[in-house]
């Protein structure tokens, strides 16, 4: 098929030239092949690129709304499509690009979902409902995500080489191979010292490798693992709602910025590329939000102590 190859080419070039992460090459090529099998579909032939126009675009665009994709996997998918058709045009392999008036549904931004630290404590201690050594590798976890505010991809890629318990930081390498290094709070380093002695020894058995955070089988958790493990044990703690291993992130960022942290030492631990989405945690002045209320004719509510 002529559109495959050329997408497992600009696949490779993401990979090998941007240095994408694997979780973003695998939505690409999900999205992409959805695309080309529309086109199979429509125009019934597996045509060369310069066959695909605007129109074409449009009429694709106009079945994902059809049916029922949100706005927010939309431009997602338009986001694919605009990304592959301008690699293809600087590679000559067109001499138009059909995505380049193309215009994306304008996503709202939504807040995202934050646990109190209450909630984040509940969350952490409903580890101890599962047996050994199950809790303590699970409690060390969820520590070392909410106390570094990682993503999943990174704390299931720790090695044993980057977490420094005597400066109490750990080591990660983010999205277009960024190293970076976060602090660990006190609980986090416990957490992480009572797994390292027990739980992991029981874990890796035979098994020769480096990674933090094992499996019963002695080899590196999933993605999957972690969320289902945190859905899990938030219903366990009683919390409402939808929680995620990136919601303990959200939350971190917000509780650093909201103690007083500096936004740009919080925006370097976490690994932000912009300071604007680390500036979004950002507790607002109280006098704004005073002057909101009166609008509205309400009472603010009165920060609680450490909410």
């Amino acid at each position: 098929m002529q559109w495959q190859t050329a997408i497992d080419e600009f696949l490779k070039f993401l990979e090998t030239e941007r240095s994408s992460s694997v979780n973003t090459v695998l939505a690409y090529r999900n999205d992409l092949s959805q695309f080309t099998d529309y086109l199979l579909q429509a125009m019934s032939t597996d045509s060369d690129w310069s066959s695909i126009n605007q129109e074409a675009i449009v009429n694709y665009v106009d079945s994902l709304t059809q049916r029922g994709y949100t706005k927010s996997t939309i431009a997602r998918k338009i986001a694919a499509l605009k990304t592959l058709f301008h690699w293809l045009n600087q590679r000559g392999q067109m001499h138009d690009d059909p995505t380049l008036r193309l215009k994306s549904p304008r996503v709202d931004k939504r807040t995202p979902r934050l646990l109190t630290q209450e909630e984040v404590n509940a969350l952490i201690d409903a580890t101890a409902t599962v047996p050994q050594p199950r809790s303590s590798r699970d409690r060390a976890l969820l520590e070392v995500v909410y106390s570094t505010g990682m993503r999943v991809s990174e704390a299931i890629n720790l090695r044993l080489e980057d977490i420094d318990l005597q400066a109490n930081e750990v080591r990660c390498m983010g999205r277009g191979n960024r190293q970076r290094r976060a602090p660990l709070l006190p609980r986090a380093v416990e957490a992480i010292r009572d797994y390292l002695a027990h739980a992991r020894v029981e874990l890796i058995g035979n098994v020769s490798t480096d990674y933090v955070f094992l499996n019963p089988q002695g080899t590196r958790l999933t993605r999957q693992a972690v969320w289902l493990m945190t859905r899990q044990y938030s219903r366990a703690a009683g919390i409402e709602g939808d929680v995620t291993p990136h919601t303990l992130r959200h939350s971190r960022a917000a509780h650093m910025l909201g103690g007083g942290e500096d936004v740009r030492r919080v925006q370097e631990w976490l690994g932000h590329a912009n300071l604007a989405t680390t500036q979004m945690y950002q507790p607002r002045p109280i006098a704004k939000v005073q002057h909101e209320a009166r609008d509205l004719e309400i009472s603010p509510i009165q920060p609680q102590p450490g909410s």
